[in-house]
Parts: structure tokens; C-alpha cells; sequence
């Protein structure tokens, strides 16, 4: 009777240690899905018009050339002070860097798509 009894709680310990892993995976996945739906809906941010950025940069006069590496996109202007800070941040540029010669615009998921867009329209 005492060998019976012990071998259900083995049982019953066991059970409870697959259903808790169980659970423990269960959670694991369900946070790895939300990060990754997360990311998804931050890349869906609407890409302005040709024309919005090139208002922003100071008009299509103010324009010399530009390049893009990976998330950035690098663009060389006449004046820097015709630059809008503010409509380049709507136009969904998440950073700018200016420098003596050129200014860099942080796109974080879509600058390729962004450059071909301004540049290659």
C-alpha cells in the first residue's frame, strides 16, 4: 500500500513538472511574438512625398548629391541653414546628423526605400 501511495506522488510530481515546462514555453513564445509584431508595426511608418523631403532639405535648388549607407542616408546641400528640422522629423526621418559638409539622415527600417523614393523618382 505504501509502495502504491508513493508512486502517485512520483507520478502526480511529474505531471505537474511537464504541464509547468509546458507553460514556461508557452510564455517564452508568446513574448517572442509580440516582439516580433511589435518591430512589424514600427516599420509600417508612411514614406513623405519627393517633394515633402526636398521642402525640408531646403528646396530642389539647395540639393547637390546624396548616397546611402544602410540606415542612413547621406546628402550634401548648398546651404545648410535652409534645412526645416522639423518637417524632416515628420517626414519620418528618426535622426539627423549635420556636419560641416554633409547631413545624415537616420531612417532606421526603410531607407532604402526612402532614398529610392527622393533621389531615384
Amino acid at each position: 500500500m505504501l509502495k502504491t501511495l508513493l508512486s502517485f506522488n512520483d507520478d502526480a510530481v511529474l505531471i505537474i513538472s511537464i504541464i509547468a515546462i509546458f507553460l514556461l514555453v508557452l510564455a517564452v513564445i508568446c513574448i517572442v511574438l509580440v516582439k516580433i509584431l511589435g518591430k512589424k508595426r514600427a516599420k509600417s511608418i508612411p514614406i513623405a512625398s519627393k517633394s515633402e523631403y526636398f521642402e525640408a532639405l531646403g528646396g530642389e535648388d539647395n540639393y547637390i548629391d546624396s548616397s546611402r549607407e544602410g540606415s542612413r542616408i547621406i546628402v550634401h546641400l548648398k546651404d545648410y541653414s535652409k534645412i526645416n528640422k522639423e518637417k524632416i522629423k515628420e517626414a519620418g526621418v528618426t535622426g539627423f546628423i549635420e556636419k560641416s559638409d554633409k547631413l545624415t539622415l537616420v531612417v532606421k527600417d526603410n531607407a532604402e526605400e526612402v532614398y529610392e523614393k527622393i533621389f531615384n523618382a
